[in-house]
């Protein structure tokens, strides 16, 4: 558990190198743009398609199917809950995409993978997996598309199949196959990709301190109905809502306290930088994503303790 604690503050870490070169001027005003146009074309994909490869096989994906589909589930039922309440919120148009996204994707790998390795063991994984290909999936496709959808570069249309396959999508679409059918990549492009993989969420994390920075600077970083609504979205109803979903189709035991633990974790990190990246209220997402990691330092401990 402690460990599980410790990955959370290392996200402030880096959350803190970014606020402080941000705030004192120490790089160029364009460098976030630079690395989250970098995680979102480059380092995301790659990590969707190595940590696939290499996290799931055949027998695997056949044994998940009733877990993945009812984790789809869970996805689909937050969505809608978001744009429900953000329609009566009458957030405007990108808030109210960013609002959405918050509200339906968690922080399944990068927080999630040390606290159900520390908490539940090695036999927990495979069901934190689970949970993350649906994640990967739903958030590089429906998510990236709900946030593009609000951008106003008007050079992509409101729909097309650019803005539905992302490269993050398309990244796990390679993986899947390359795990469906057993395959490997070539020595030389699995250890490249494994390098640009991991730059995914030290870059994620800069640009969401810098968007932080910029953010305090302006008076932003305040307590909103609507943040208030996230939260309560992230550490209530969606392990609530795993809870009732995974036992009415007769998941207990271990799976169940993984999906419960995996639907409590913060927000989607990298919903900032899809916000940063098409220019959709980066700041509002960032302070979402670093309000929802702090309250996670008291939540994890709590639902530990219940699951266990």
């Amino acid at each position: 558990m402690i460990n599980g604690i410790i990955s959370v503050l290392v996200v402030f870490v880096f959350l803190g190198i970014g606020y402080y070169f941000t705030r004192t001027n120490k790089w160029p005003e364009s460098t976030p743009q630079v690395f989250s146009t970098t995680v979102v074309q480059i380092a995301a994909p790659a990590m969707a398609i190595t940590s696939i490869e290499n996290k799931f096989t055949p027998e695997l994906l056949k044994a998940s199917i009733l877990n993945l589909a009812i984790s789809a589930a869970c996805v689909i039922i937050l969505y809608f809950m978001g744009k429900l309440i953000s329609h009566v919120l009458r957030l405007p148009p990108k808030k109210k995409a960013v609002f959405d996204t918050t509200f339906t994707f968690n922080n399944t790998m990068f927080i999630g993978l040390p606290i159900i390795s520390i908490v539940f063991g090695e036999n927990g994984l495979p069901y934190l997996f689970t949970a993350y290909l649906i994640s990967l999936s739903f958030f590089w496709s429906l998510g990236a598309y709900t946030i593009s959808k609000a951008s106003d570069n008007i050079s992509t249309p409101a729909f097309s199949i650019r803005r539905i396959f992302s490269p993050g999508l398309i990244g796990v679409i390679i993986g899947c196959l390359l795990a469906g059918f057993e395959l490997r990549l070539p020595v030389i492009l699995e250890t490249s990709l494994t390098y640009l993989g991991d730059l995914t969420v030290p870059l994620s994390l800069l640009v969401i301190g810098a968007n932080l920075a910029n953010s305090l600077s302006k008076g932003m970083f305040i307590i909103t109905v609507d943040q208030v609504l996230i939260m309560l979205g992230k550490f209530v109803i969606s392990p609530l809502l795993a809870f009732g979903l995974f036992t009415l189709f007769g998941i207990s035991g271990l799976p169940l306290h993984v999906f419960i633990m995996v639907a409590a974790m913060p927000c989607h990190a990298q919903t900032a930088i899809l916000a940063q990246f098409y220019d959709v209220e980066g700041e509002y997402a960032s302070n979402l994503v670093s309000l929802s990691t702090l309250i996670s330092l008291f939540t994890i401990p709590f639902f530990a303790a219940i699951l266990l």
